[in-house]
């Protein structure tokens, strides 16, 4: 099972869509946790790499992009050692702006049956907090700036 976070705010479409894909942007609302995109930014194959650090553990999130419309959908398949899953992050048009709404599902390998559960508990209380904060900063800059 996945879950799923929806946000909607009176941003343009682009500019949420900006905002909550700037991937990189993402180290400043997932502790301990530096998120890094190719060179090449974000197109179809590429690698994301979110590697988490406390002290001398470090353990790397890799994901792999297998959709991309620019502007409207994401999609990330989690390839690591250590977490697997997927996350489907959409920005559609809504009457007064936008609405996000990233919808995620992640597991232990070998132990998706026991694990997927507990993704599902904790998985939106962090990622609920990084789109909040994603899509809070760029209503703060506003409708017109896009991410930093």
């Amino acid at each position: 099972m996945a879950f799923t976070i929806r946000r909607v705010t009176t941003l343009p479409r682009e500019v949420a869509w900006a905002a909550v894909t700037d991937l990189p942007e993402h180290t400043r609302h997932v502790p301990l946790t530096e998120v890094s995109v190719p060179a090449g930014g974000l197109a179809l194959g590429a690698e994301v790499a979110a590697v988490t650090r406390l002290g001398p553990l470090a353990g790397a999130d890799r994901m792999l992009v297998t959709a991309l419309e620019p502007g409207h959908r994401l999609r990330l398949v989690k390839t690591g050692w250590f977490l697997r899953g997927w996350a489907d992050i959409r920005v559609v048009d809504a009457a007064h702006g936008s609405v996000v709404e990233w919808t995620e599902e992640l597991w232990l390998p070998g132990l998706r049956r026991l694990t997927t559960p507990v993704g599902d508990l904790l998985g939106p209380r962090l990622f609920t907090g990084v789109v909040e904060a994603l899509v809070t900063a760029a209503e703060a800059r506003g409708p017109g700036t896009g991410a930093t």
